[in-house]
C-alpha cells in the first residue's frame, strides 16, 4: 500500500547531471517515466590543447578557463529543457541530483519559476542511476521538505489574506481559479467536495446557484480533482497541506495569488 507521501507526491520533474550529460525524469505517485535526454558537446582538445605561446601555465589556464565556459553552457542548456518540460507539463516539485560540482551549479541557476519549487539536491551517477532509484530520492527530498515549506505556505497565505494576495476556502479560490490568478493551490489533505460547472463559461463553481445567467450549472462529483486539474492546467503550483497545524488554518482549499 502507498504512503501517503506517495499518494499525494504529484508530479515531480527530476532531473540527474554531471559535467556533460543530463537525464530527466517525470516521478508520481503511481509511476517513473524517462525523458528525452540531454547532452553537451564534447571537449574540444586535451588538457593541454594549443600552444602555449612561450608563456609558462598559459595552456593550462586556457584549458581552464573552456572547462569553466563549457560548464556554463551545459548548466544553462539544461535549465532549459527544464522550462520546456515544465511548460509542457507543470510539475509540482523539483529534484536536482547528479555527482560533483554540477548539482549546486545548477540549484544555483534554477530561475525563480523553477526554484520555488525546488524540494532538495541529492548524489545519483547519470550514468548509473535508474528509475527506482530517483523514485526513492524524489519522494524522500519531498517527504523531508514538506513539513518546513507547509509552515512557510500557512504564512504566505496569513499574510496574503490582508493584502489581498490569497484566497481561502473554495468560493473565492474558484473564483480565482476562474480569472487565472492562482500561483500556488493549497489543498488540505483528504477534503473532498463537489460542486458545478457552468455550461457557458466552464468556470468551476461551488453551488447552482453561483452560475446565475452562465449557462446551466453541470454536477462535478469531484470538486477539488477538478479545480487541481485546472490550476496545473494554468501553470499554477499545487500543494497539499498534510501537517495538522497546517491543515487547521485551510479551509478546504486556499490560494496565493499572481495579483489581486
Amino acid at each position: 500500500m502507498a504512503t501517503a507521501v506517495q499518494q499525494d507526491i504529484g508530479r515531480v520533474l527530476a532531473v540527474v547531471i554531471d559535467r556533460a550529460h543530463a537525464r530527466f525524469f517525470e516521478v508520481t505517485a503511481a509511476d517513473v517515466t524517462e525523458l528525452p535526454s540531454f547532452q553537451s558537446p564534447a571537449m574540444r582538445g586535451g588538457k593541454f590543447h594549443s600552444d602555449r605561446q612561450g608563456g609558462p601555465g598559459w595552456g593550462e589556464h586556457a584549458y581552464h578557463g573552456r572547462i569553466r565556459e563549457e560548464e556554463r553552457r551545459h548548466v544553462d542548456g539544461v535549465v532549459q529543457c527544464l522550462l520546456h518540460l515544465d511548460h509542457e507539463r507543470p510539475a509540482d516539485g523539483l529534484l536536482v541530483a547528479g555527482i560533483g560540482g554540477a548539482v549546486a551549479a545548477l540549484a544555483l541557476a534554477l530561475p525563480p519559476v523553477l526554484a520555488d519549487r525546488l524540494v532538495g539536491t541529492t548524489r545519483l551517477n547519470p550514468t548509473e542511476v535508474t528509475a527506482a532509484k530517483v523514485a526513492r530520492a524524489a519522494r524522500r527530498a519531498q517527504q523531508t521538505r514538506e513539513p518546513a515549506v507547509e509552515s512557510e505556505l500557512v504564512a504566505a497565505l496569513k499574510e496574503g489574506l490582508g493584502t489581498g494576495l490569497a484566497t481561502n476556502g473554495a468560493r473565492e479560490t474558484l473564483r480565482a481559479l476562474a480569472k487565472s490568478q492562482v500561483r500556488t493551490l493549497l489543498v488540505a489533505a483528504d477534503v473532498q467536495a463537489t460542486g458545478f460547472r457552468c455550461a457557458r463559461s466552464q468556470r468551476l463553481v461551488l453551488s447552482a446557484t453561483d452560475c446565475l445567467e452562465d449557462g446551466e450549472p453541470i454536477p462535478v462529483p469531484d470538486l477539488i480533482g477538478e479545480a487541481t486539474a485546472l490550476a496545473r492546467r494554468q501553470s499554477a503550483t499545487v500543494t497539499t497541506i498534510r501537517d495538522p497545524e497546517a491543515v487547521r488554518h485551510i479551509d478546504g482549499i486556499a490560494a496565493l495569488l499572481r495579483f489581486p
